[in-house]
């Protein structure tokens, strides 16, 4: 099962590396792996990723020539050390053995030299160096060969597998203390969170979810739990029944931010996967709507899946042309953006996000935020929001765009940093139109 595992890992990052893909998650599904098979290839593919750049430091110490220009060898290479550094039950001789074997022959020899050399790093104690030590799971310590930067912002890039241009710009717009929590959340592993829907008490659902040996813990939130493990929750009659969604906290309370109320009429412009969508649903009915657009029509199908799934097929409807939209008391506008808050589960976007990428993006934003506007009634409300903490995706998008409707004001706006176990990062602001 593990190997099994491990090549299609090593397939979906070499496409990565490549260029032929994006997106890991398309290089991982089907493909013949399910069950723990499949999440072993997401742990360790998503993970390489996550960690990149600390990898590379670690196997740079010990690969004097430098690292395999051959693109499937030098991934082979971060997804034996990912699993040395970073997974503490994986038995180290396992894990370079099996990584190896994936490497063509000829090279074996070398990545298998280097494997060692990286295990034989690894100790069994707390790190006290912050420059010749990082701190691994379970208690233990990988020495150096190549100590970390002294400048704390590049030591944290490293560290958190950061870019250094965007690591320097967390810093500048967030200060030091800011950058720290979006670089500890960067590089883990984010939080499954289950919003129950409004006809369920939170109590009930967590109930039934233990009733089939689902863990799941209380949150500060009164609409959302916790996934901590056991069995699946997305194989449960509760999920079959439409009890939840899975919804960061964050990104419900953008959602929450609409304030909109039964009987209203409510666009959600960019609206897949639908997730927000339902929210508002269930804030409108029983006699509103909700009308939900996304450009990409391929992903259309995903809103009226989850529509159907909550039973609320009779209050959302999906529309393919926005020429069909019209005025509403209220329009969400959850904008595509760099998604620099989120960079822990949307993990490749740390590889194609570029300075460009900031100055381009703005000027879609601001587009959507206008039509949004125009879209909502006099004296509605329009809510933009972003799963960017990106200044020039937030407050100066919003800014720019009322300066250029005089009347229109912020009502509410909310930044949001990511913390590590709590939240994604994010952004909203509540616009009201002039009556």
């Amino acid at each position: 099962m593990a190997r099994s595992a491990r090549a299609l890992a090593l397939q979906a990052l070499v496409a990565l590396e490549r260029g032929r893909s994006e997106r890991l998650r398309s290089e991982l599904e089907g493909r013949g792996l399910e069950g723990r098979e499949l999440a072993f290839a997401y742990e360790l593919s998503h993970g390489v990723v996550r960690r990149e750049r600390l990898l590379d430091h670690v196997l740079l110490g010990f690969a004097r020539r430098g690292l395999p220009k051959d693109p499937q060898q030098r991934v082979a290479l971060r997804l034996g050390a990912y699993q040395l550094l970073f997974l503490p039950s994986m038995k180290p001789h396992a894990a370079v053995h099996e990584t190896v074997g994936l490497v063509v022959h000829s090279n074996r020899g070398f990545a298998n030299a280097i494997l060692r050399r990286v295990a034989g790093s690894i100790e069994s104690r707390v790190a006290n160096d912050e420059l010749k030590e990082v701190a691994l799971p379970g208690d233990r310590t990988a020495v150096l060969a190549k100590a970390l930067p002294s400048a704390e912002v590049k030591r944290l890039a490293i560290l958190h597998s950061l870019p250094a241009w965007l690591a320097r710009r967390f810093a500048e717009q967030h200060g030091i203390e800011g950058f720290r929590a979006i670089a500890a959340a960067a590089s883990e592993t984010p939080g499954i969170y289950l919003r129950a829907s409004r006809s369920i008490e939170l109590a009930s659902l967590q109930r039934e979810l233990v009733e089939e040996d689902v863990e799941v813990e209380a949150t500060d939130h009164d609409r959302l739990l916790r996934w901590t493990g056991g069995s699946s929750p997305f194989a449960t009659a509760a999920f079959r029944a439409g009890k939840f969604v899975v919804q960061d906290p964050t990104a419900t309370r953008a959602a929450q931010a609409v304030p909109c109320k039964p009987g209203d009429r409510v666009i959600d412009l960019c609206a897949a996967p639908g997730t927000k969508t339902t929210w508002l649903a269930e804030c409108v009915q029983p006699d509103g709507r909700v009308y939900a657009f996304d450009i990409d029509k391929k992903r259309l199908g995903r809103i009226t899946e989850n529509a159907e799934r909550l039973q609320l097929s009779d209050v959302i409807e999906v529309v393919a042309d926005p020429s069909l939209l019209s005025t509403a008391d209220c329009v969400l506008a959850d904008v595509p953006c760099s998604n620099s808050g989120v960079l822990g589960r949307r993990v490749e976007a740390r590889r194609r996000l570029e300075p460009e990428t900031l100055e381009e993006l703005p000027k879609v934003q601001s587009e959507l935020l206008v039509r949004a506007l125009q879209l909502t009634r006099p004296g509605g409300h329009t809510v933009y929001s972003t799963c960017s903490i990106d200044r020039e995706e937030n407050e100066s998008v919003v800014e720019a765009v009322l300066a250029a409707h005089p009347g229109d004001e912020v009502v509410e706006s909310r930044l949001t940093l990511p913390v590590v176990g709590q939240h994604d990062g994010g952004f909203f602001a509540v616009l009201r139109r002039q009556s």
